[in-house]
């Protein structure tokens, strides 16, 4: 087997044999060779349903001539220049007439954004601790985890995040709309407004991540449908049509602290690098014509098809998870309390029915404009059966 070939080889080379570790599973992952629409297909020729669509990115699916068009074509006319590019202004133009954002930094991945915007919250308000919560994901940095400087609260629990607020000792309070590597938690009916609310009120900025929800429920960031206007927001994924580009941004008066308008330094070499914007601006431009109610619609079949398992399934559009458990999925420690154990035993038994899975059971299944109705039929269906089928046994 050819991957197995290359994992022997790459394991000699990176940890773990992978640049990222959801990207590994035992005894080695399927090294992809190419993608087209809604399906990927391996060095060994096999073909899939691809519901990973790259973790999220891929929502025009894979290889869409006008971003390929784009790229080449950039590429041609040079691909780094450490300057300024046009681009870059397009670009920013439509994200800032699509949302709340007054002004903006780009950055190459969600965890830069991610990061940056605490580090930002931390000089604005002159506070060192931040709260998040569980479940929530926002990059591999010290950030990210429990520690004197990091707290946690409940997803849902609004109770628990005034309790926290009222020491007014937090820089900021950062939350994804919806949850997405716990798999897919939804807000409850009135959740954002009231973070909004609270925040306000202790003076805690609000950072909402929108890496994974930006772009992929309509054309604006999540929030937007809730009518609330954060202090910062970060969006990744999406935005760079398939290559590595991310954006912090929001209030005007918050984004001038930052360098060379400001004192709080941050720069990067590939940031706003001219491939990913316009890899990015071909992206937007598509996206900006599309009827996101295809996307609803097969998203919903899948939902409706996935609940025929009996098993907790929670949607947004474009995103999907099915839990390995029954009853509603509302915050982090009920994902916790299911048979995760059994999910690598689908997530083989799919391999092998040609329908790529997130390999982990706290990642998204995500959706595209390139699936088909018959696709989702036929993936769905494939992962309803096999689910209730693991899920009655001892």
């Amino acid at each position: 087997m050819d991957s197995e070939r290359l994992f022997k080889r790459a394991s000699k080379l990176f940890p773990g044999g992978v640049n990222s570790p959801v990207r590994y599973y035992a005894p080695y992952p399927r090294f992809i060779k190419r993608g087209k629409g809604a399906k990927i297909y391996d060095v060994d020729g096999n073909e899939y349903i691809d519901l990973l669509l790259a973790f999220g990115p891929m929502i025009l699916g894979h290889a869409n001539p006008s971003v390929v068009k784009s790229i080449c074509e950039r590429t041609e006319n040079g691909t780094l220049f450490g300057a300024p590019t046009e681009e870059e202004i397009k670009l920013a133009e439509i994200i800032k007439k699509s949302s709340t954002i007054e002004m903006m930094r780009f950055v190459n991945s969600g965890s830069e954004a991610t990061l940056h915007s605490l580090r930002l919250s931390i000089f604005f308000n002159r506070r060192k601790k931040i709260l998040k919560v569980k479940g929530g994901y926002h990059g591999t940095h010290i950030f990210n985890y429990p520690s004197e400087t990091v707290d946690e609260v409940d997803f849902n629990s609004i109770d628990e995040l005034e309790n926290k607020l009222r020491s007014r000792e937090y820089s900021a309070f950062i939350v994804e709309p919806v949850l997405g590597n716990a798999g897919v938690i939804n807000p409850e009916d009135g959740y954002l407004e009231s973070v909004r609310d609270i925040t306000s009120r202790y003076g805690t900025l609000l950072i909402i991540d929108e890496v994974i929800t930006g772009y992929r429920t309509g054309f604006f960031p999540f929030y937007m449908r809730k009518k609330i206007e954060p202090d910062l927001v970060t969006l990744g994924k999406i935005v760079g049509g398939g290559l590595p580009l991310a954006i912090y941004g929001g209030k005007e008066d918050i984004m001038k602290n930052i360098k060379p308008s400001g004192a709080l330094p941050q720069a990067g070499t590939y940031s706003g690098n001219p491939l990913s914007v316009v890899a990015g601006l071909e992206t937007m431009k598509i996206l900006e014509k599309k009827d996101y109610g295809k996307l609803e619609k097969i998203t919903k079949k899948g939902y409706e098809i996935l609940k025929e398992s009996g098993l907790s399934v929670n949607i947004e559009t474009g995103m999907l998870s099915l839990f390995l458990r029954e009853g509603n999925v509302r915050k982090f420690s009920d994902v916790v309390n299911s048979k995760k154990e059994k999910f690598m035993n689908l997530f083989f038994k799919m391999l092998d029915a040609g329908i790529y899975l997130p390999p982990s059971y706290d990642e998204t299944i995500f959706l595209s404009f390139s699936h088909s109705e018959k696709d989702v039929e036929y993936a769905f269906s494939s992962i309803s059966e096999e689910a209730r089928r693991l899920w009655k046994e001892p």
